[in-house]
C-alpha cells in the first residue's frame, strides 16, 4: 500500500488548478460570446417589422338648433326704424362633445307676428355676430348679441308692437 498514492494527490489538483488559473480568461471569452449574441439577437429585434391593420371610426356632427328666449322673442328691447337693438337666442348642442359657436348669421327674411296692422315689409335685418361661446356637450346656452337686430325707416307702420323673429344660422366648431 505503501505505493499508492492519496486520493488528492498534488497530481490530481494540477488540472483542477490548471482551470483556476485560466477561469479570467474563460470568464472574458463567455461574456464577450453572450455579448455579441446578445447584440444579434437586439440587432434582430431592431430590424423586425410586422404589418397589419388598426382601425378607428369618426363620430359624426350634429347640427346646433336654435330657440327664441321665451318672453323676449329676438329683440331684447324695442326697435324703432333706424335704431338697433339687442338679440337674445338660446342655442342647443345635441353632440356629445363642447363646442365653440363661431357665427350667428340671417337666414332668410325676418318675419312679424302681433303687430298693430299688417308688416309685409319689416325693414328688420340681423348683423352676422362672433361670439365664440362655448356651450357644454348636450349642452345649451342663452346668447345676447348687442345690436344685433336693427330697423329701417322701410318698415311699415303696422310692425308696431311687432314681434319679429329671424331665421338664423349658427356655426360652431369643436371646442
Amino acid at each position: 500500500m505503501a505505493g499508492r498514492r492519496a486520493r488528492w494527490s498534488s497530481q490530481r489538483r494540477g488540472p483542477w488548478r490548471w482551470w483556476v488559473r485560466r477561469l479570467p480568461a474563460v470568464g472574458v471569452t463567455g461574456v464577450a460570446v453572450a455579448v455579441l449574441l446578445g447584440a444579434g439577437l437586439a440587432s434582430a429585434a431592431w430590424l423586425s417589422s410586422g404589418g397589419g391593420t388598426a382601425t378607428s371610426r369618426g363620430g359624426q356632427a350634429v347640427a346646433p338648433t336654435t330657440t327664441a328666449v321665451p318672453g323676449t322673442a329676438v329683440t331684447a328691447n324695442l326697435l324703432y326704424p333706424g335704431t338697433s337693438g339687442d338679440v337674445k337666442i338660446t342655442v342647443n348642442n345635441p353632440n356629445v362633445y363642447p363646442v365653440t359657436v363661431t357665427s350667428v348669421a340671417a337666414n332668410g327674411a325676418p318675419t312679424a307676428a302681433g303687430g298693430t296692422g299688417t308688416c309685409a315689409t319689416t325693414g328688420v335685418s340681423l348683423t352676422t355676430a362672433t361670439p365664440g361661446t362655448a356651450i357644454a356637450a348636450n349642452g345649451s346656452a342663452t346668447l345676447t348679441l348687442p345690436n344685433a337686430a336693427s330697423m329701417t325707416s322701410a318698415s311699415e307702420n303696422g310692425c308696431q308692437n311687432a314681434t319679429f323673429t329671424i331665421p338664423v344660422t349658427v356655426a360652431i366648431t369643436s371646442a
